[in-house]
């Protein structure tokens, strides 16, 4: 069932809204029974599956309000229009193809933000089936899947969700060398996320044409590549710096008369865009430098304001603890492999760092970026096929 209105409706909290989230679901539950019944999964991954499908009923209208994120309604309106009559309504690439993609989920119904929820749960079902089957232990790798992030995010009727599976396609793809696989998959990142696309692109460019992953040699190079092509692009590099700089800025602006955002921004925000201009590649990396420990920590203690930002900076230490653990674990450290993946990982934290404004803009920038890697990074030490040699 499509939502037969052009005028977006809002169902929460009705009797409606029950009936066609229940029925949605009940779709997934069964199809996660039935994989269970024919040994696809097992036991822990059944029940760890139920409560996750059952999420979006818990955070949407009840324990949130989904205008706390409301781009949900910006990819839901887009979604029902595209399956109405296969119009686009915002003209946005990002939006179209984040609609285009959760509405090729076959859910019996599409009717609230939380009909798009259930289909972000239903990719990321299918991609934890993907992932598993290159490890012999399956609970292993479903507690990456319940870490607390990817469950919230996952629950909600935003991108975020779409951008770590292409993501983790396109680095497990790469990591087992098929090149033109990951290529396919980069585009609809460089749609989702230009940011990711560019991230995802040096990593590419580091493993594919200077094969940064089979030497230390070969990847200080590559290191001193991207510091030449810093300097000699040192104008337009700078130039999307400061750009990125000033419309984060903006985003979370405000003189208390009134005015926020944007419209204050264009009044009153001159001061402040002349204080955020940086002038040079050193400054830049200096920033990000000073700027990459709270990065990290997102978001910072100062700035709690209830449980559930003291749970996120939690979290952040978990996930640093985390990399640490695989890195270390076994000597892992002395791979290439994960010395390059961790490389990009780093020198894309510290490209966040430096345009960081907003801390629950980049909260969430932080984990869509980190939670890829963290796959990726498991992949290359456990996996059990021995696609990579041991250093």
């Amino acid at each position: 069932m499509v939502n037969e209105y052009f005028q977006f409706i809002d169902y929460g909290g009705t009797f409606f809204y029950y009936l066609f989230e229940l029925a949605n679901f009940s779709f997934l539950a069964f199809l996660a029974l039935y994989l269970y019944k024919i040994q696809l999964i097992n036991i822990n991954s059944l029940i760890a599956w139920l409560l996750i499908f059952f999420s979006p009923l818990v955070l949407n209208y009840f324990l949130i309000s989904p205008y706390l994120f409301g781009d949900q309604f910006l990819y839901s309106g887009e979604t029902f229009l595209l399956k109405s009559n296969g119009e686009s309504y915002f003209q946005q690439p990002h939006v179209d193809l984040t609609g285009k993609i959760l509405g090729l989920a076959p859910l019996p119904n599409f009717m609230t933000v939380t009909s798009l929820a259930f289909s972000n749960k239903l990719f990321l079902f299918l991609s934890f089936l993907w992932f598993k089957r290159y490890f012999n232990n399956e609970n292993q790798v479903l507690l990456f899947f319940l870490i607390p992030s990817i469950v919230l995010y996952s629950s909600l009727a935003l991108r975020d969700s779409l951008i770590m599976i292409f993501s983790i396609l396109f680095l497990i793809s790469l990591l087992k060398n098929r090149y033109l696989l990951s290529i396919i998959f980069l585009y609809p990142i460089f749609i989702l996320k230009i940011q990711m696309f560019v991230f995802l692109s040096l990593y590419f460019i580091g493993r594919t044409i200077f094969r940064a992953h089979q030497s230390f040699a070969l990847m200080a190079l590559f290191g001193l590549f991207i510091l030449i092509i810093g300097f000699a692009f040192e104008d337009q590099v700078l130039t999307l710096i400061n750009i990125y700089r000033w419309g984060f800025a903006a985003e979370n602006f405000s003189v208390g008369n009134g005015y926020s955002s944007y419209a204050a921004w264009s009044l009153y925000g001159q001061e402040v865009k002349d204080s955020l201009e940086i002038f040079s590649i050193e400054g830049a990396i200096l920033k990000s430098l000073i700027k990459l420990p709270i990065f990290l920590l997102l978001p910072m203690p100062w700035n709690w304001s209830n449980p559930f930002q003291v749970m996120q900076t939690i979290e952040s230490i978990f996930l640093i603890c985390v990399f640490a653990y695989i890195t270390f674990k076994d000597q892992a450290y002395r791979n290439n492999e994960l010395i390059l993946l961790l490389f990009i990982l780093l020198l894309s934290s510290m490209l966040y760092s430096v345009i960081m404004a907003n801390e629950g803009t980049f909260v969430r920038y932080r984990f869509t970026l980190f939670y890829p890697f963290l796959l990726a990074a498991f992949f290359i030490t456990k996996n059990k096929k021995g696609y990579f040699k041991k250093h």
